[in-house]
């Protein structure tokens, strides 16, 4: 009886201790990097947006989500008029679009659907995002867009 007692409060210890996935996904992530493995085997920040790439996902309850990534070093000489140069790299380190989020855990995929984005085909896309979560950490694996590229890893933590 002593056994089933020490097994049922461990299991239910366990249990408690883990919320569902999607309330661990739920809320604000801030970017921390993204690495893209390159075609030769080579690892290397993703060329788009840099060595140090800001941005925010964000997760509602509801299942509605949003998600910006930027090039931090976008810069206009003069900000009121743009070269045209300058206006095609702000849009090139730039990504951005909101929409709802379907959560498959057992397959521990993170599906976005955009209903608003930087470029038009993305409205109305279907985007899986693989994930993990990792001490704290949201890690995604999206298919790379890039035949350069073989593996993308974003790496999210909590904003603060």
């Amino acid at each position: 009886m002593k056994v089933l007692a020490v097994i049922f409060f461990c299991t239910t210890t366990l249990t408690l201790a883990q919320p569902p996935v999607k309330d661990q996904l739920v809320g604000t992530w801030r970017l921390v990097s993204i690495e893209a493995t390159m075609r030769d085997g080579s690892v290397s920040p993703d060329p788009k947006y840099g060595p140090h790439p800001r941005g925010y996902l964000m997760y509602e309850p509801d299942g509605h989500m949003c998600a910006e990534i930027m090039k931090p070093d976008r810069t206009w000489a003069d900000p009121k008029s743009p070269t045209e140069k300058e206006k095609i790299e702000a849009f090139d380190g730039f990504l951005a679009y909101c929409g709802t989020y379907d959560l498959n855990s057992t397959q521990t995929t993170i599906t976005h659907h955009p209903d608003v984005a930087w470029t038009p085909p993305f409205v109305g896309s279907t985007q899986p995002r693989p994930f993990h979560l990792e001490g704290g950490r949201l890690i995604l694996t999206p298919a790379p867009n890039d035949p350069n590229i073989t593996k993308y890893v974003l790496t999210w933590e909590r904003a603060k």
